[in-house]
Order: structure tokens, then C-alpha cells, then sequence
């Protein structure tokens, strides 16, 4: 890319993009963590059990119930958003991090 900036308007342009696309990955990551935070119990159970065949589907597994209602339990539940809460907010600052380095500011 630095092939192409060869005057201050090709910066000025340059630099516009890049804060476009950091707004865009900022937007996609705050999309992908809501829905993280909404599903994250039966992601976790997904991903742990696997599914039973079809001709299974009416039946439910002791397993499955036992970690369902772990996973139903408001304190647990609790936890895990804030952990997940925590997680978003260091991974903004990350981004941020990275978008000030990228276009050279100090703060």
C-alpha cells in the first residue's frame, strides 16, 4: 500500500479507508460477542454433546439434562456474561490499540 500513497491527499484517502474498515471490524466484533453472549449456553452444550440422530431427537440424555440445568442456573449464567463482558472490553481496547499504532497516534 505504500506503493500508492505518493502525496498527502493518497495518505489522507488511505488513512479514511483504514478507519472505515477498523469501524467495520469494530461493528462485526461487537455483533459477534452480543451473539456470543446470547447463545453461549447451548453453544457450549453443542459443542460438548453431539447431536443424536434423528430418530433419537424426542429423547433427551440424562447427560444433557443434568448440564442443562447448570447452565439454566442464574448465578452460572451470571458469571459467564461477565466474564464474556470483560473479555469484549479487552478486546476493544486491543483493537483500539492497534488501530492508534496503525495510524501512528499517541495519546
Amino acid at each position: 500500500m505504500s506503493n500508492k500513497i505518493r502525496n498527502l491527499d493518497t495518505l489522507e484517502k488511505e488513512i479514511y479507508r483504514l478507519r472505515l474498515e477498523a469501524k467495520n471490524y469494530e461493528n462485526k466484533l461487537e455483533e459477534n460477542m452480543d451473539h456470543l453472549q446470547k447463545n453461549y449456553a447451548s453453544m457450549a452444550i453443542n459443542s460438548v454433546f453431539r447431536r443424536p440422530p434423528e430418530k433419537d431427537q424426542g429423547k433427551e440424555r440424562i447427560k444433557e439434562k443434568i448440564f442443562s440445568s447448570i447452565w439454566e442456573n442464574e448465578r452460572i449464567r451470571n458469571g459467564i456474561d461477565k466474564i464474556i463482558g470483560h473479555l469484549a472490553d479487552k478486546a476493544s481496547e486491543g483493537i483500539e490499540n492497534l488501530i492508534d499504532k496503525v495510524l501512528h497516534r499517541k495519546e
